[in-house]
C-alpha cells in the first residue's frame, strides 16, 4: 500500500491512572487541528496496575476520499510504539508489534505490578531485558525517564505525558508543526502552563537530537561515609551529633560493618532513641564475639547478615511508626512538587487506613493490652482480624492531631505489648543463631540470614514468622544432615531462603525442597561409602 493511502499507526501502552486517555485525546485533536483525519480507541484494563490499558491511534492527512481506519493494531504493522510505563513497553514488544522500521518512544519510569510487589523480595522485572529487546527490535528507539526530564526543567511531574507527546510530534513518524498540538493542550484545560512547557521541551529535544536514547533513573551507590552524611542530614539538627557518636560506637565494635551501621543507627535512632541504638549495637557485638570465638579469627560474615536483618526487625512498622512517617514535612513537600501545588494553594491529603485490633492494643502497656486481647477473643474468635477502615484528612487540624497523638505514643513503646512480644521473638532468633553458629559457620550464617524472611504486617507477618521458625526448627536440622551426606549446604540453604522470602506462607514448600535435596544426596553418600 502506498504511503498516501496507508494510515499512520500509533500504539500506546499505559497503566490505569497515568492519563493515557488524555494523552491519546491530545494526539487525536492535535492531528485533526493539523488537517489530518484521525481516530483512537481505548482497550481498558483495570486501574492502578491491576490491568494494562492500551490506546490505538490511526491517522492520515486529509484527502477528498474518506479513509478506512482500523480499530485494531496488527503485530508488525505499527509505525510508533509509545509507552508511559516501561513494563508496558515490554508487553507491546512481547506482542510482536515492534519491527526494525518502527519508532519506539518509552518512559523508563516503573510503576510496579501486583506480581512484582507480591514477593517479599526479588520480584522486580529486570528493565535491562526490555531495553535490550527494544534496541534490538527497533532501529529508532528513545527510552528516557520522562518524570526526570520534566523535573530537571522545574516542571510538575504530572507534565511527563506532554513531554512524550512533544517527542512524538517531532519524530520522523509525524514531523509536524507544534501549534496544532499546543492548541489541543490548551483546549483540554488540564495543567495547561506546565504541559505546554513540557510539550515544547520534548518537541525541541527530538528536533535537536538531544532526546536521550537511553535514560534510566538509577539509585546511586554510596560508601559508608557518604551514606552517613546523607542520613545525618535527614535527622533534626539536635540529633546529628548523637547519630555520629552512635555510628562511631558501632564501627569500633565491628569495623567491617561500617556501611550497615550507617543505615542502622540512623533508622533506629529515628525509630526510637539512642538507648535503643546502643541495645542494637550490643546485640550485634554479641554475635560477632561468638563468630570470632567459633572460627578463631576475626570473621564477620554471619554478623553482617544478623546486623542487617536485626536493624530491619527492630524498626518494625507499628501504628506509632506509620503515624510518624505520615506526618513528615518532606512527605507533604513531595506531594506539592509531584502535583504542582504552588505557594499557598490549598490541597488535602486523605489517608485511608484499616487498623486491626492488634495494632491498637499493641500500643498499650503490656498488662492492659493482654487483658483487652483476652476479652476480645472471648467475644469473637476472629477478634484479631476485625478491620476498622477509617479516612483521615491528615493535613487538617483534627486529622493531624489524631495522627500526632498516635505518633507521640512512640515514647511509651518500650512498655507496650507489641514491643514486649517483639523482644521475645528477637531473643528466640538470636539464640538460634548462636546455637547453629556453634555447630557450623555455614549453618550459623543461614540462621542469621533467615531474618530476611520477617516482613509485612498483620496476617502476612504472622505467616512470615511461621516460615522463620519452620526453617530454624526443621529446615536447619535437615541441612545439617545434608552436610553430613556431603551436600552443598550453602547453595541449598540459600535456595530454601529465597523460596521463603518470595512469599509468606512457603514453609511447607521449603521443607519439601530440603527433603528432596537430602534424598538426592543420601544415595550418593551411600555409594561412595
Amino acid at each position: 500500500m502506498s504511503r498516501q493511502d496507508r494510515a499512520t499507526r500509533v500504539l500506546i501502552g499505559t497503566v490505569g491512572g497515568q492519563g493515557g486517555g488524555v494523552l491519546a485525546d491530545w494526539m487525536v485533536k492535535g492531528l485533526i487541528n493539523a488537517g489530518w483525519q484521525a481516530q483512537s480507541i481505548g482497550l481498558l484494563g483495570l486501574s492502578q496496575r491491576a490491568g494494562s490499558v492500551i490506546y490505538y491511534v490511526e491517522a492520515r492527512p486529509q484527502t477528498q476520499r474518506a479513509p478506512i481506519l482500523s480499530a485494531y493494531a496488527v503485530p508488525g504493522d505499527v509505525d510508533l510504539l509509545l509507552s508511559q510505563e516501561f513494563l508496558e513497553l515490554g508487553r507491546l514488544l512481547q506482542g510482536g508489534f515492534a519491527h526494525p522500521d518502527c519508532t519506539i518512544i518509552a518512559n523508563t519510569y516503573r510503576y510496579y505490578g501486583t506480581l512484582e510487589k507480591t514477593p517479599a523480595e526479588g520480584g522486580i522485572y529486570p528493565s535491562g531485558v526490555i531495553r535490550k529487546a527494544a534496541e534490538t527490535l527497533s532501529s529508532d528507539s528513545y527510552l528516557f525517564h520522562a518524570q526526570e526530564v520534566v523535573a530537571r526543567a522545574g516542571l510538575s511531574l504530572l507534565s511527563s505525558n506532554a513531554v512524550l507527546l512533544g517527542a512524538v510530534v517531532a519524530s520522523k513518524v509525524f514531523a509536524l508543526a507544534p501549534e496544532p498540538f499546543r492548541t489541543a493542550i490548551e483546549e483540554a484545560e488540564v495543567g495547561v502552563g506546565d504541559n505546554l512547557k513540557a510539550f515544547d521541551l520534548g518537541y525541541q529535544m527530538m528536533r535537536e537530537g538531544t532526546l536521550p536514547r537511553a535514560l534510566f533513573k538509577e539509585n546511586e551507590v554510596l560508601d559508608w561515609q557518604q551514606l552517613a552524611d546523607q542520613r545525618a542530614q535527614a535527622l533534626p539538627q539536635r540529633r546529628r551529633g548523637e547519630y555520629r557518636s552512635l555510628l562511631d560506637q558501632g564501627r569500633s565494635a565491628v569495623p567491617p560493618l561500617a556501611r550497615i551501621f550507617a543505615e542502622a543507627c540512623y533508622r533506629l535512632l529515628d525509630f526510637q532513641d539512642a538507648a535503643y541504638v546502643r541495645d542494637y549495637i550490643a546485640r550485634v557485638q554479641e554475635v560477632h564475639t561468638a563468630e570470632t570465638a567459633s572460627s578463631g579469627v576475626d570473621n564477620s560474615a554471619v554478623t553482617a547478615s544478623y546486623a542487617q536483618h536485626l536493624a530491619n526487625w527492630m524498626s518494625y512498622e507499628d501504628a506509632q511508626r506509620v503515624a510518624q512517617l505520615k506526618l513528615r514535612p518532606e512527605r507533604f513537600a513531595k506531594m506539592r512538587g509531584d502535583h504542582g501545588v504552588r505557594g499557598e494553594d490549598p490541597f488535602w491529603v486523605d489517608d485511608f487506613l484499616a487498623p486491626d485490633p492488634p495494632q491498637i492494643y499493641g500500643m498499650l502497656p503490656a498488662p492492659i493490652g493482654r487483658w483487652i486481647r483476652a476479652q476480645g477473643r472471648r467475644w469473637r474468635e476472629d477478634f484479631d482480624h476485625i478491620s476498622m477502615p477509617m479516612r483521615v484528612r491528615i493535613n487538617r487540624p483534627w486529622g493531624y492531631l489524631t495522627m500526632s497523638l498516635v505518633a507521640a505514643m512512640r515514647h511509651l513503646r518500650r512498655h507496650s505489648l507489641r514491643h514486649h512480644e517483639e523482644l521475645l521473638l528477637l531473643q528466640r532468633w538470636r539464640d538460634a543463631v548462636l546455637l547453629w553458629l556453634g555447630h557450623d559457620a555455614a549453618l550459623g550464617r543461614l540462621a542469621a540470614d533467615a531474618g530476611r524472611v520477617v516482613k509485612g504486617y498483620g496476617r502476612v507477618r504472622d505467616k512470615a514468622l511461621d516460615d522463620l521458625w519452620t526453617f530454624i526448627d526443621q529446615g536447619l536440622p535437615l541441612l545439617e544432615q545434608l552436610a553430613a551426606a556431603g551436600g552443598d549446604v550453602a547453595t541449598v540453604g540459600d535456595e530454601a531462603l529465597k523460596l521463603l522470602a518470595s512469599e509468606a506462607g512457603k514453609g511447607s514448600a521449603c521443607l519439601y525442597l530440603l527433603r528432596d535435596r537430602l534424598a538426592a544426596a543420601l544415595p550418593t553418600a551411600g555409594a561412595a561409602a
